[in-house]
């Protein structure tokens, strides 16, 4: 026995879904994008600080990890990108379905 074809109600269901899943990954990039900017400041800030009085080991531990913050961030923004390009693939697809009328 073949399954039933989706109905439209569920398709809308599914849509709605994807939807707010990519609305999540997107807030999500959102916040990755406000690490990202905090810790490329704090790192400038360091090394500003680094060049002036010429750096010294706490310095120097706090830009590696401000350096590793904003690598991170920078990383989470691309699964995230990744992510939300799938969706938004996989939505227009079920658009597609819809419009058909399948």
């Amino acid at each position: 026995m073949s399954a039933d074809p989706l109905t439209v109600v569920e398709m809308l269901t599914r849509r709605l879904q994807l939807v707010q899943e990519i609305s999540a990954v997107q807030s999500r990039n959102l916040l990755n994008r406000q690490h990202s900017g905090g810790a490329e400041f704090e790192v400038q800030g360091i090394e500003q600080e680094i060049a002036a009085t010429g750096g010294s080991h706490d310095l120097t531990k706090a830009l590696a990890d401000a350096r590793e913050r904003f690598q991170m961030a920078n990383t989470e923004m691309a699964e995230c990108d990744t992510l939300c390009a799938e969706l938004e693939q996989r939505l227009e697809e079920l658009d597609g379905l819809i419009a058909a009328g399948r």
